[in-house]
């Protein structure tokens, strides 16, 4: 158990059997170093969820303002469209496509006469939304042909068929659905007229063209024929495909007889060869020359009459001998005169055969070398052909082509002719001129979600920026809900307490005269309700110290915070005052030796101090202890001289051994040291050190929310140990925004105290009158001027009538701080 018994009489009641000893948790080390150069995501969540009054509101305001414009732009403003389809070409019998057909007539000359080598769509879709189209119809409906113009939207395809690009959707918005129907009728009726116009003016422009082209073509059609009649007389031709394949024949004539002629020459030198030796008989040569045809032998040999009887004499020789021989003895006369007979005739035979073949022969090579030359000047005349069948040909083509150009030109002018005498439309209406009865703007389903994500948008925008503007704790649940350590205490604002650091007040000496010794009970009575709401707090805050640690009593805590001036002096000041009332044995000690606060406080010297202590080798800290007046168990250590180092001095063994030396001396319950702040100055830590305990003050609506943040994870590196934190409201507050807190399983459960404070102080102002003297007339006195002068409401401020700069700057003030609670 704490050896810090309250007391009797003076103790709240409190059951210590039912606490449970308050855990304080370790920051993790991830988050007590974030990374500088990375977006918190649950920071931003919580500034969010901190500031959602303020995101709802700018969130709401803008959907508001978002469903507001919506119908009234839908009841007084609303916009209507409507449409109407073109069909600007034929799908079925295209001109552009039938004209590039190959077999097409009169298709080229009608393509550029028509001028559907292409289909500009973009082109077309800026004429028909030009002014001098527009214009007529502008001047009709009595609008500028800018506006109409910003009104209409020309695009390709139909309703299914996004890429048809031969129909034209034509769509008008307006805000008059009468009007537009009708100027929808009237644009319509334009362009299918203005579509005939341009058809009867290029049909027109077509004929002009052909017109002219035809004598040019007449003319290049009778200078080919005569230059095929040229042709034709220069080299005697008429077909020259067909004389070239006549002489190829002859040429292929020719050439056997030639061969035929090399083939009886070789024969006849053959039977040259075989007559000059003697190899070839009588018999043999009849053979030879046998197929006679008058005179005339199939080997080319020519034998006279006598020749002829020659040859029949030795064949007759021949076959007497062969019978002779037969018959009689070789030696016989007979057979020996036929022998002579033969042998006779033989040479004579021989000479004449010889000279037959000779006579063949030249006759062979005469007609020979006729044959050939024949050959080759045929081969030459064809050679010359194909160069003839070329010109002949190209000829031709021209001639051709210049022909169907010229029956084509006659085609298209005739075809042309009657187009423009039928004054046909070549565009249609397909979708006629209709008004949606629904108005397109404005688009309440898109008008919403725009609004609501504008809205959501700009709600976190002004929630974030808020937060930033405004980055402070505004209530002790927002400090414990964020640092996540044991809370405390919660001490409320008192307005008495205001400008104390400011002014150098004398801050003990004015507490109790405003207690005890006021002159206006009005005051008094505002004094005194202050003085308890205050003396209620430090209570709860002794009673939170008291049951820290059940397990080694708290003799020492050293209480420092963020920034300087959030009241850290003060509260010590006035929780030592409360212990000493409750009969705690307090030393309060003034560590801040840089900027000593004490002294002033409680108005007592500071020309011995701990400077002096730590220093001075004859200085005790019994000597430098100081009483306060009127209080039996408050005793003070003021700060002494300013040393040159505190620093070393905080950190020193002296100081461990001083701090020991008071805790051990059991003459005080708790000492309290007062130590400047934990960030940019290592003072605070050095003196934890030596102590049980640290305590962080926060001050709410002042320092910013990461600052306390820093103080942590500086307390933990430094090794000193961190009890909890105490919040100090430095502005009025709401009685829904007062904390007080008393202890649950794991935790501290919020609960509000303001009310129960107002209570009890109302009866404790009831019980001090009831002990005055009845109806005097002082107490009348007071009650007039009650009646007559301003009173103090519930938070310590006095209302007056203020004027409307101030009424406007009191009602925005109330209006951020709702949207801050």
């Amino acid at each position: 158990m704490s050896n810090l018994v309250s007391a009797p009489g003076h103790s709240p009641d409190f059951d210590p059997r039912n606490v449970q000893t308050v855990r304080v948790r370790e920051f993790e080390h991830d988050e007590a170093k974030s990374s500088e150069d990375e977006i918190d995501l649950r920071e931003l969540w919580r500034a969010l969820q901190r500031r959602k009054k303020l995101v709802a509101i700018t969130t709401g305001t803008l959907i508001l303002i978002a469903a507001t414009y919506t119908t009234f732009q839908r009841i007084y403003r609303p916009v209507y469209e409507g449409n109407f389809s073109l069909l600007i070409t034929d799908p079925i019998s295209d001109d552009s496509r039938q004209s590039s057909l190959p077999n097409f007539e009169g298709g080229m000359f009608e393509q550029l006469a028509r001028n559907t080598t292409s289909n500009d769509i973009p082109t077309l879709i800026e004429v028909l939304k030009s002014q001098v189209l527009l214009q007529p119809i502008a001047d009709q409906f009595e609008i500028k042909a800018s506006d109409l113009i910003d009104r209409i939207n020309i695009t390709t395809g139909g309703v299914k068929r996004k890429e048809a690009e031969g129909v034209l959707d034509v769509r008008l918005i307006g805000r008059n659905p009468v009007e537009d129907e009708q100027l929808l009728n009237a644009l319509s009726t334009t362009y299918l007229q203005a579509a005939l116009q341009q058809r009867q003016r290029r049909l027109s422009d077509g004929l002009t063209f052909l017109n002219k082209q035809e004598p040019a073509l007449q003319n290049k059609l009778d200078q080919l024929q005569g230059e095929l009649a040229d042709f034709r007389t220069r080299y005697s031709l008429l077909e020259p495909t067909a004389e070239g394949g006549a002489l190829k024949e002859r040429e292929a004539e020719m050439a056997a007889q030639v061969l035929g002629l090399e083939a009886e020459r070789n024969r006849l030198i053959k039977v040259r060869a075989e007559i000059a030796n003697g190899t070839l008989t009588a018999r043999g040569f009849q053979e030879a020359i046998g197929n006679t045809s008058g005179g005339q032998i199939n080997a080319g040999l020519t034998v006279s009459d006598v020749d002829q009887s020659l040859l029949q004499q030795l064949l007759k020789v021949e076959t007497e001998l062969a019978e002779a021989r037969a018959r009689y003895n070789p030696n016989s006369s007979m057979v020996q005169g036929l022998e002579e007979r033969l042998n006779q005739l033989r040479p004579l035979l021989r000479q004449n055969q010889l000279e037959a073949v000779d006579t063949a022969l030249s006759l062979n090579t005469g007609r020979l070398t006729t044959a050939r030359m024949q050959k080759a000047t045929l081969n030459q005349q064809f050679l010359q052909q194909p160069g003839l069948i070329k010109q002949y040909e190209s000829l031709q083509q021209r001639l051709e082509i210049a022909k169907q150009n010229l029956a084509g030109l006659v085609s298209a002018r005739e075809k042309f002719q009657l187009e423009i005498a039928q004054r046909t439309v070549p565009w249609r209406v397909i979708a006629e001129p209709t008004i949606n009865p629904s108005p397109i703007k404005p688009s309440v389903p898109r008008n919403l979600a725009l609004g609501t994500v504008l809205g959501l948008v700009a709600g976190a925008a002004a929630g974030l920026l808020r937060d930033r503007m405004d980055h402070v704790f505004h209530n002790a649940g927002e400090v414990k809900e964020d640092l996540r350590l044991p809370l405390l205490g919660h001490i409320p604002h008192v307005d008495f307490f205001k400008g104390v650091r400011e002014d150098k007040r004398f801050l003990l000496q004015e507490l109790d005269k405003s207690v005890t010794g006021d002159d206006d009970p009005e005051a008094a009575k505002n004094h005194r309700y202050q003085r308890f709401f205050y003396q209620e707090a430090f209570r709860n805050l002794f009673t939170s110290i008291r049951f820290l640690n059940s397990d080694q009593p708290l003799r020492s805590v050293a209480l420092t915070s963020s920034l300087p001036a959030e009241g850290k002096s003060l509260i010590n000041v006035l929780l030592a005052k409360t212990l000493s009332e409750m009969g705690q044995r307090v030393l309060l000690v003034d560590a801040d030796l840089r900027k000593p606060q004490m002294h002033v406080r409680l108005g007592l010297n500071n020309l011995t101090g701990l400077s002096n202590v730590l220093t001075e080798e004859d200085q005790t800290w019994h000597d430098a202890v100081q009483k306060v007046p009127g209080y039996d168990n408050w005793f003070v250590l003021t700060a002494g001289r300013r040393p040159p180092d505190p620093t070393r001095l905080l950190s020193s063994n002296r100081m461990h051994a001083l701090v020991s030396e008071l805790e051990a001396s059991g003459q005080y319950d708790l000492v309290l040291f007062d130590t400047p702040p934990v960030l940019g100055l290592a003072d605070a830590a050095l003196v934890a050190e030596h102590c049980d305990g640290l305590i962080l003050l926060i001050s709410l609506d002042r320092v910013d929310r990461s600052l306390p943040k820093e103080s942590i994870s500086r307390i933990r590196s430094s090794g000193a140990p961190l009890l909890g934190m105490i919040t100090n409201a430095l502005r009025p507050e709401k009685q829904s925004a007062a904390y007080g807190y008393g202890y649950g399983n794991y935790g501290y459960a919020a609960y509000d105290t303001s009310a129960a404070y107002a209570y009890y102080a109302h009866d404790e102002e009831e019980e001090s009158s009831s002990s005055s003297k009845g109806d005097s007339a002082s107490a009348m006195k007071a009650r007039k001027r009650r009646s007559l002068q301003p009173t103090p409401n519930g938070n310590g401020y006095v209302d007056t009538k203020p004027n409307l700069r101030e009424r406007w700057r009191f009602q925005r003030q109330r209006l951020m701080k709702w949207l801050d609670d």
